[in-house]
């Protein structure tokens, strides 16, 4: 079993200096990977998901909790004896050694590489048939006899002819048969990538913990690997752990998806809940690209909201959250793909252009109310904008102080606790 389980996860750095106060990175961490899902945290820098996912493979010690990997609590454990393998970011292959020296370098230093089954067990299940004691002896001794022999009559250990093997299928799986007597330096970064992907499957792991893989990768590269990454993941049926900061990445390799923001887990779901449900405010404005608008809004009768001038009716479903808020303010949200053309009207508000970004397909404008007596600066942190996303197609064309009328689409507006950032729903 690949299953990952946190329970109650903190993680606390000592005071810098005498006096100071300790540093906590990881809150009150409670999350379970199932066996063979694809899990990705995602988050701003510094938010905590290196950290945890450092965790798991024992590069970092935490203050409290417990961490499962499969059926065994691992908090104790060595990094050797989790069986999980990790993915960097720097790829970490060993310069000196062919691709296929740092593919076999692992299944060499394992204890039961010993047979032509070597990767075609289960994730987690180690390799049968471990050679004796006196087996091993033996080959080693052939071994060193016959080193310095020409290629072909040198012996080949048992162990040596499964790593091959294993070497080989890993290599036509990844498409890097013709790279296997390279050096890293004669590799592209995307080659490079791959080998280091193919490090980590080769030995089988209970889970795969990836830090941020493609961030070295141009975005045409990244593009492609990302959907390799997740087209063997899909064969392997191995759990995977997937670090990264780029929501795009996030939204199309995971099947669910963490949101981390300062040591907490802000919420967990689907990409499409998260976009469609985000639970409080920092998580409506990570997900989605460009981020989500808000505007502050008071509740004025049952559900009516205003600012200013503008007047916006709910529909009736709004009654029972919206009565706790009588006369308080919210924040409305609003994605950029989500405003309307619109006609004149209180509902409806006067924008005018101030930039725009023609990307061919469609085009996006950032725009600000005309109307004066529409307010942006209610008490909230961070602050709000005066400025708005706004996504149009791209066969309209627009330039820099046009104006247009833009209305709100109900069926896909949010509000906001103002003080908490919690999502409230009808």
């Amino acid at each position: 079993m690949g299953k990952v389980v946190f329970e109650n996860v903190y993680k606390t750095y000592p005071p810098r200096e005498k006096g100071g106060d300790p540093t906590t990175v990881l809150r009150r961490i409670d999350l379970t990977v199932e066996d063979g899902e694809f899990l990705v945290l995602v988050g701003p820098s510094g938010c905590g998901k290196s950290t945890l996912l450092r965790s798991i493979a024992g590069l970092e010690d935490i203050t409290g909790g417990s961490i499962f990997v499969g059926e065994r609590r691992v908090n104790e454990l060595p990094p050797k004896a989790r069986n999980i393998a990790m993915v960097f970011q720097s790829y970490a292959l060993y310069p000196h050694l062919s691709v296929y020296d740092n593919l076999a370098f692992g299944l060499r230093r394992m204890p039961t590489t010993s047979t032509a089954q070597i990767g075609t067990e289960k994730p987690g299940e180690a390799s049968p048939s471990a050679p004796s004691p006196g087996q091993n002896i033996l080959d080693r001794t052939l071994v060193g006899l016959t080193r310095r022999l020409p290629q072909g009559m040198r012996y080949v250990s048992e162990q040596e002819k499964s790593v091959a093997a294993a070497v080989k299928r890993v290599a036509k799986l990844l498409q890097i048969e013709p790279l296997l007597h390279r050096l890293p330096k004669e590799l592209s970064g995307g080659q490079k990538q791959r080998v280091a992907l193919g490090r980590a499957i080769i030995r089988n792991p209970a889970a795969f913990l990836m830090d941020e893989p493609l961030s070295n990768l141009d975005a045409k590269l990244r593009t492609e690997t990302r959907g390799q990454i997740v087209e063997l993941q899909r064969q392997l049926k191995t759990t995977t752990i997937y670090v990264t900061h780029d929501q795009v990445e996030a939204m199309t390799m995971g099947d669910r998806i963490a949101v981390m923001q300062a040591g907490q887990i802000q919420q967990i779901a689907t990409p499409l809940e998260l976009y469609r449900q985000p639970a409080t405010r920092f998580v409506a404005e990570f997900i989605g690209s460009p981020p989500m608008n808000f505007m502050p809004v008071w509740v004025k009768g049952a559900t009516l909201l205003t600012n200013g001038e503008f007047r916006l009716t709910l529909p009736e479903l709004w009654t029972e959250p919206l009565k706790h808020y009588q006369g308080r303010s919210l924040l409305l949200g609003v994605r950029p793909e989500h405003w309307i053309d619109a006609l004149p009207a209180p509902k409806n508000l006067l924008m005018q252009v101030q930039r725009l970004e023609a990307l061919g397909h469609e085009t996006y404008l950032t725009v600000e109310p005309v109307d004066t007596s529409v307010a942006m600066d209610a008490a909230c942190e961070p602050p709000i904008s005066r400025t708005m996303q706004v996504r149009v197609t791209g066969d309209r064309d627009f330039k820099i102080g046009d104006q247009l009328w833009l209305g709100i689409n109900l069926d896909n507006c949010h509000l906001f606790d103002a003080t908490t950032g919690q999502a409230i729903r009808p």
